[in-house]
């Protein structure tokens, strides 16, 4: 069964990549209940099918279990416009926070945590507010369609991963109202912010030139958990939080795990992977801390402009040095459905399936036409797949990179199912990224800017109530 990863969304829309996990972000409203009663005023893995799960829900930015019918006993701990977060909540997100990163419980750690997660569900209550606003709130099919692919993902038949949230004690409502929230943002990425991203040709060239000056110079793998700031009156507030983020790595906590938990950037749903990074890509301050860094370390708190930063350096190299696991891939994915324990018949009905598609392929879009045809079948792109990446499917790692562009190879047999595979173009032949690859990339940072500034907005101009 292949692990997976539940949907987890900042500011950008994610593809699902090949053999990863795919990405979950949430929101949740309290129950009308707590405001009744406090109505006054006052922040790739292997295993077990239960480790796979469990690591799995460290990708999503937990959900608070819903308000109980009966609100006695609750307080309010914050208020966002006319939602209630309750120290119910709020409690049963610090014990899943710690218990999805992997740390030792205790009394410390738990108050540790408390206003990380606390300012991390005000964000949340204001993009589902703001979704619910603009008529763009997910639909029950658009979060049971949600469900089966996870379920998929994970090789579990349908029902099972709600069997599983059940056994480990986790409501299975905290999941859909995960879905919901994370189905929403993207629609108001898509309508609202979308719109207002564009990327030039002049930007494209001008950012391949300076690529090419950089051929020889050092880049670096670096991961990144970032903490904005909106007003100076935060910056203090700020600074407490990535210095106990700081404190539980030092604690023996993994970097990608905290990201996907705490960063409030673009990038937590990887585990706050920026991926390969040249000197001048970021702000001068992180590529001076960077250039100073070893391998494997990781920076104390850096303020810029934006907010604070912690860095993981996880690698360098020398750039544009052509090896052939670092060729990046741009693929179209279809996936049929098929249990793990699939009957013989089964598998082979499927397979005729999945051929019968790929004699139709000429090009990537022709795979997600296939798709639509094809009952019970899911397609997506996925992105700057890197080739040594494919190595844990044999198969996959042998055919893909030798495919033309347009070609498709399989199908091949996963936990999920039947997967078919076309190849869109490949970067890195040369050393460098294609013009489509660098317009895609600009494009992501505007648009992760751009969601920045929103959320900022967000939060200006609502009534956010924290109780001491």
């Amino acid at each position: 069964m292949a692990p997976i990863r539940l949907f987890r969304l900042n500011y950008l829309p994610q593809s699902v990549k090949l053999g990863r996990w795919a990405t979950l972000r949430q929101t949740v409203h309290c129950e009308t209940a707590a405001d009744a009663y406090n109505a006054r005023p006052s922040h790739n893995i292997d295993g077990s099918m239960s480790a796979l799960l469990i690591r799995a829900l460290f990708a999503i930015t937990l959900a608070f279990c819903p308000v109980l019918a009966s609100a006695q006993g609750l307080r309010v701990v914050a208020r966002v416009n006319d939602d209630a977060i309750t120290d119910f909540d709020l409690s049963q997100r610090v014990i899943l926070a710690i218990r999805t990163t992997n740390q030792t419980d205790s009394p410390e750690l738990r108050k540790r945590l408390a206003p990380q997660i606390l300012q991390q569900m005000i964000d949340e209550r204001l993009q589902i507010q703001d979704a619910k606003k603009l008529g763009l709130r997910a639909t029950e099919g658009e979060i049971t369609q949600r469900v089966g692919e996870i379920e998929r993902s994970a090789g579990l038949a349908p029902g099972q991963f709600k069997q599983y949230l059940q056994g480990i004690g986790v409501p299975y409502e905290i999941a859909t109202q995960q879905i919901e929230s994370s189905i929403a943002w993207l629609k108001i990425v898509r309508r609202r912010i979308r719109p207002q991203v564009d990327v030039s040709d002049t930007e494209v060239d001008d950012t391949l030139a300076r690529m090419r000056g950089n051929i020889g110079k050092t880049e670096a793998r670096v991961g990144e958990i970032f903490i904005p700031i909106d007003r100076n009156d935060q910056a203090d507030e700020a600074r407490r939080s990535v210095d106990r983020i700081v404190e539980q790595i030092r604690r023996g906590a993994p970097f990608p795990p905290l990201a996907q938990q705490f960063s409030r950037g673009a990038t937590a749903q990887n585990g706050g992977d920026l991926g390969w990074v040249l000197p001048g890509t970021l702000d001068p301050v992180l590529d001076a801390a960077i250039d100073k860094m070893a391998v494997r370390t990781v920076s104390d708190p850096i303020r810029t402009t934006a907010g604070w930063h912690i860095l993981y350096v996880v690698d360098k190299r020398p750039f544009a040095s052509s090896r052939p696991d670092d060729i990046r891939l741009n693929l179209v994915q279809m996936t049929l459905a098929l249990p793990v324990n699939a009957s013989t018949g089964e598998l082979e009905q499927a397979t005729a399936e999945a051929r019968k598609a790929m004699s139709g392929v000429r090009q990537c879009a022709d795979l997600h036409a296939q798709a639509r045809l094809l009952k019970g079948a899911t397609s997506g792109d996925l992105t700057n797949v890197r080739v040594g990446d494919l190595a844990s499917n044999r198969q996959m790692y042998d055919e893909i990179p030798k495919l033309p562009v347009g070609a498709a190879a399989g199908p091949f047999r996963v936990a999920e199912g039947l997967q078919v595979v076309s190849l869109c173009s490949k970067e890195g032949t040369n050393g460098l990224p294609t013009r489509d690859s660098i317009s895609q990339q600009l494009l992501l940072q505007k648009l992760e800017a751009a969601g920045r500034r929103y959320m900022r907005d967000l939060r200006r101009t609502a009534t956010i109530d924290v109780k001491p």
